[in-house]
């Protein structure tokens, strides 16, 4: 059983590194044999579970750095376009970053969540569940109305509060780190009412597992 699985493998590497030829910050322009190698993969080395890490290694071209943590990266990033409705998504290197102002998730000075808000996280853990060699930061952020420690403490319970709401739509509890930052870093002026309103904010922060950067750095070693 084992040889068959080292041989399907060994096959599946072949057509995706003769099938890879480019890549585009880790976005891979191969064929379709490209893409079912990375599905074989993705079922046969126990590591690179899910069809999401087996399609972004049938992406990727062979030899690159960086080729299957980009293309992952990048499906899971149109994925949270496609289905996000009120949040920003930015890509900062290897990583996603999901903004939401305060004023859609809580009210003023409020650590329960919207209702709506709660449809939204919900469209976010969903995608996320798709994407599972990703780990997570969530972050609060206010502005500097108020005290300092009293700033600290709310955006430590917005961001906890975030957290359990995506693991109880199913998102693994070990993947999300909760963070509060308070007024320490803020985006804009707070001297303006749109400056503060810019501050007051919770992001989440994906980036890859170990896991899928130990994929991405086997695929480096091979040549395309």
């Amino acid at each position: 059983m084992k040889r068959v699985l080292g041989t399907a493998l060994v096959v599946a590497l072949a057509v995706l590194l003769g099938c890879a030829t480019k890549a585009r910050t880790g976005a891979a322009v191969g064929g379709g044999g490209g893409a079912a190698a990375g599905a074989g993969i993705g079922a046969l080395f126990g590591g690179w579970k899910g069809a999401a890490i087996g399609a972004a290694v049938g992406g990727a071209a062979g030899g690159v750095a960086g080729a299957v943590i980009g293309r992952y990266m990048d499906m899971q990033e149109e994925a949270l376009k496609r289905d996000m409705k009120t949040a920003t998504i930015e890509r900062q290197g290897d990583q996603l970053v999901v903004k939401f102002q305060s004023a859609i998730l809580f009210d003023v000075n409020k650590t329960e969540l919207k209702e709506d808000a709660k449809t939204e996280l919900a469209d976010l853990a969903k995608v996320l569940k798709d994407y599972p060699d990703t780990v997570l930061v969530i972050e609060g952020h206010t502005d500097s109305t108020g005290s300092g420690a009293h700033n600290k403490k709310l955006s430590e319970q917005r961001a906890e509060t975030v957290i359990q709401v995506l693991a109880t739509d199913g998102v693994d509890r070990s993947r999300l780190t909760p963070k509060g930052f308070g007024e320490d870093k803020p985006l804009q002026t707070n001297a303006t009412a749109e400056g503060r309103a810019q501050n007051r904010r919770v992001e989440v922060h994906i980036a890859p597992n170990q896991e899928l950067k130990k994929a991405d750095a086997e695929n480096a070693k091979k040549t395309s």
